[in-house]
């Protein structure tokens, strides 16, 4: 294109030949300077362009990497959904056995096991990508408004429900050291009960109090298992609300993801 012109320029000086010396060569100057103006323009038109392209891919990138984030989520939410219903029939087991009478060392360890189960109630998202983008400064190459906002409410009710369980495991992490401090509960864990190697070490007198429905322990135990019960129930109604938010953001993104 400034060929093109170079050439007009050209041919309007020589088809004005009666100019000036000092005309011609101010016209010339005059064409020189349009050109490398134009050329300028044209060069920041085409960077500009590139650049673009390369933003919409940095974009799409990150939208793929945030949804193979929250796939991933989606999964482990229905997974632990999933063990802290099967683990709840077994507390309902354990209170039955427990409520019917113990009289072997056996069946306080498998109590002892189904307790340790329901302690576990871990929450680990996957957000580090998002992080990632936030710290990064990047999140703004998400074009579609609408669904940038819809990732970050999504990851800001993850913050909430964070916060939510670290309180309720603060709580509960109290009543399992209430259980440790109070009984003999713990030297039945599988994590530790082959420490004790005889008869004195580990007995029926160590669970004795399972079958006093009058002693303290006995209660605390049952009020243990409640509040198990609880934080069960609790995680499963978060995760469950997170599940439904997490669909809605990955169908919004494969959406965008398929213009």
């Amino acid at each position: 294109m400034i060929k093109f012109f170079r050439a007009i320029r050209q041919s309007l000086l020589t088809e004005n030949p009666t100019n000036s010396k000092a005309g011609r060569y101010l016209f010339y100057a005059i064409g020189e300077i349009l050109l490398v103006v134009i050329g300028i323009l044209i060069a920041l038109g085409i960077n500009n362009w590139n650049q673009q392209i390369k933003d919409d891919k940095l974009g799409k990138d990150l939208l793929v990497r945030i949804r193979r984030d929250l796939a991933q989520d989606t999964l482990n939410f229905r997974a632990t959904i999933n063990f802290n219903n099967k683990v709840r029939d077994e507390l309902k087991e354990l209170l039955v056995t427990l409520y019917d009478g113990v009289d072997r060392k056996e069946q306080v360890q498998q109590m002892s096991g189904i307790w340790d189960k329901a302690l576990d109630q871990s929450f680990s998202p996957n957000d580090n990508t998002y992080r990632n983008i936030v710290s990064s400064g990047t999140l703004g190459l998400i074009k579609n408004l609408k669904l940038k906002e819809e990732i970050i409410d999504l990851y800001s009710e993850y913050d909430q429900k964070k916060d939510l369980l670290a309180s309720i495991n603060v709580w509960m992490i109290g009543i399992a050291s209430a259980m440790d401090t109070e009984t003999e509960f713990i030297k039945f864990s599988s994590e530790v009960s082959d420490i004790y190697t005889s008869e004195e070490m580990l007995n029926e007198n160590d669970f004795a109090f399972l079958n006093n429905k009058e002693d303290p322990r006995f209660k605390l135990l049952v009020r243990a298992i409640t509040a198990a019960a609880f934080n069960q129930k609790a995680n499963n109604a978060y995760r469950q609300e997170l599940i439904k938010k997490c669909e809605m953001a990955l169908q919004q993104i494969d959406l965008e993801l398929a213009k």
